[in-house]
């Protein structure tokens, strides 16, 4: 069997598992009596977004793609047609993910639980691949947006939501138009339908403040690209702690935290990671020294800083705790290992005889992250991430593992502000099979930020 029948099989079986799944109650999945029009609008919302993108890359952009034929619609209806594309970086692994969050938010702001507004992404995502694009349809696009818009989708849904619900008035419902464009609509077009998403406790920090960076190629000690200082502003999204009594763990991503940063504008790059729960519950006392949630959590990275770059959409169990080593001490940690359908993982140089300087395949991610606060004091934080991705799918076979550790430190200077310092170190091993030479390139990025915080504690449960 062939790597895209492979992959096409797999992204069915995975669209098998979200319509089975079960709600927490361990009853089958049931969506709730909704009108028609609760139906039809978001079918509807989903086939305008691919208009207007077809028509958008067809009329202003030019794009081949968007050149589609009779003849090209006859091919991508055979199944023989399917394939793995490497497509942009960019393109394939933040814009069919973000596009997949609209598809899944004209569903979910419609009334459906999460796993049907998953179902609905998966269709809406097919359609494209199929009827609006002149080129061959793509697994692995077909398993990114799907898995990773519902995941972006409802991570963006849930902050919105509790935006429009915490009395902020006109920044409020802005804010959270902007979140969720289709929220917002569906909620003039419909009956409110928000009922079933939780208000859990929310922590959000946003960072501004200047970066810089520089990659080394270990195998001759010179300089590869650097990034000069340049502005940063980031956000970090904490919802349902489970360090917080008030959170509830009834639905998918009932927690999840969400970190994105842009720098800009020499080198525009950018980071998104969400992590968030699936299936899963608490354990430890509400009130006592030790608060966590266990189970199995879905991962969605997207990582482009300057050349080191690393994505994967993927599930596994993690575990996320909070502990009191000293009186007024907190620990947090949080770890998370995932299996990943699609990652790519690697390098955006072009050579003639290599072709893309980066792998397409299966893969593995790590994650360990721990953080010391004393409120009104300090924070420290400690992040280590790998990605582990194997050349698979095309050519360049091989693989990739790539490793981010995060070192920071924040302390307050008035109220929700807070000053910081932040060091990342990013470490590329790579193998390209029958190449003499193997890649290990390291990355340093430097950064100097100002917090504005929710709250003045760092998001840490106090007892």
């Amino acid at each position: 069997m062939s790597h895209a029948r492979l992959m096409l099989v797999l992204a069915i079986v995975l669209t098998a598992m979200n319509a089975r799944a079960q709600d927490q109650d361990d009853a089958p999945l049931r969506e709730p009596e909704l009108p028609l029009e609760n139906y039809l609008v978001p079918a509807l919302e989903s086939a305008t977004v691919n208009l207007s993108l077809l028509a958008f890359s067809n009329l202003v952009t030019r794009m081949e793609f968007a050149l589609v034929t009779p003849e090209a619609l006859a091919r991508n209806l055979r199944f023989s047609s399917w394939t793995v594309d490497v497509d942009y970086y960019l393109t394939n692994q933040f814009g069919h993910a973000y596009q997949g969050s609209l598809y899944f938010n004209a569903a979910r702001s419609a009334g459906m639980n999460f796993w049907w507004a998953a179902f609905y992404t998966t269709l809406s995502s097919l359609s494209w691949e199929l009827f609006f694009e002149s080129e061959p349809p793509s697994v692995n696009d077909q398993i990114t947006t799907p898995i990773a818009g519902s995941l972006l989708g409802e991570a963006l849904h849930r902050a919105a939501h509790r935006l429009r619900s915490n009395g902020l008035g006109w920044v409020g419902v802005l804010s959270a138009t902007l979140l969720d464009p289709l929220g917002a609509l569906n909620g003039e077009l419909l009956d409110e339908r928000d009922q079933d998403v939780t208000l859990d406790p929310l922590f959000v920090r946003w960072q501004f403040g200047v970066t810089a960076g520089v990659v080394i190629d270990q195998s001759d000690r010179l300089m590869r690209d650097r990034m000069p200082p340049q502005a940063l502003v980031g956000v970090l999204l904490v919802s349902g702690a489970p360090w917080d009594p008030h959170s509830t763990y009834d639905a998918p991503l009932s927690y999840f935290d969400l970190r994105a940063d842009l720098s800009f504008p020499t080198k525009v790059v950018g980071n998104i990671f969400i992590r968030g729960l699936l299936v899963g519950g608490r354990f430890g006392n509400s009130g006592g020294p030790l608060r966590g949630v266990w189970g199995l959590f879905g991962d969605y990275d997207y990582a482009a800083p300057a050349i080191v770059r690393a994505s994967a959409v993927g599930l596994g169990p993690g575990v996320i705790f909070q502990l009191q080593p000293a009186a007024k001490l907190y620990l947090q940690v949080g770890g998370l290992l995932g299996a990943s359908p699609f990652a790519a993982a690697g390098q955006l140089d072009v050579s003639p005889d290599l072709g893309r300087d980066y792998h397409v395949g299966p893969g593995l991610q790590s994650i360990l992250d721990l953080r010391l606060v004393r409120p009104g004091w300090f924070q420290l934080e400690l992040s280590a991430r790998n990605w582990l991705v194997v050349g698979a799918y095309t050519p360049p076979s091989g693989f990739e593992s790539i490793t981010w550790v995060t070192v920071a430190a924040t302390v307050p200077i008035w109220r929700w502000l807070g000053a910081g310092a932040e060091f990342t170190l990013a470490d590329r091993r790579a193998q390209f099979t029958g190449e003499e030479d193997s890649a290990n390139d390291t990355g340093l990025a430097f950064r100097l930020t100002l917090s504005v915080m929710s709250e003045p504690h760092f998001g840490v449960a106090q007892n």
